[in-house]
């Protein structure tokens, strides 16, 4: 009787072909009064992009692990539910942040070998991650250019998610 279960290297391949998305969250959000999963509840156009690209490629889809970072929560992953909340990111909410983030980001990168990582987020959600950047390596790590606009930002997204 064979195992259904793949072989250990087929394990580790696996592993090692996982990739991790590290989103800013958006000021767009559905207003529903029940809590939503993250990837759901926001609704700017970066998550717009994901959702459909989630859609389009599941079986890729599977391999991609997506976090949030908001100015209320800190890093989560985009399947929590949360509650509809209305709070901007500023240097000091980043700076309050970056401890629960640190903290947030070690176990994330701790419990998998991540072969590619996507961080796409302006600056004062970067002053979040500061000092942590580390943590992400030895994984290649794209980051949204500092200050590009929307359109560039979207773009980058979407070919990251393609490669």
């Amino acid at each position: 009787m064979r195992s259904s279960l793949p072989e250990p290297s087929a394990l580790s391949e696996l592993q090692s072909s996982r990739r991790l998305l590290i989103l800013a969250c958006s000021a767009t959000k559905r207003r529903d009064v029940r809590l939503l999963p993250a990837l759901d509840r926001y609704a700017g156009p970066s998550f717009r992009v994901l959702r459909r690209w989630l859609h389009d490629h599941p079986m890729r889809a599977t391999m991609l692990d997506v976090y949030v970072l908001s100015a209320e929560f800190g890093l989560f992953p985009a399947a929590q539910p949360i509650p509809d909340y209305d709070r901007r990111m500023t240097a000091v909410r980043a700076e309050e942040l970056r401890p629960q983030v640190a903290v947030a980001l070690r176990y994330v990168v701790s419990a998998t070998s991540y072969a590619a990582v996507g961080v796409i987020m302006g600056r004062r959600y970067r002053l979040a991650l500061a000092g942590n950047e580390l943590l992400l390596r030895p994984a290649p790590v794209f980051l949204s250019q500092e200050g590009a606009g929307i359109g560039a930002q979207l773009a980058a997204l979407k070919q990251w998610l393609e490669a």
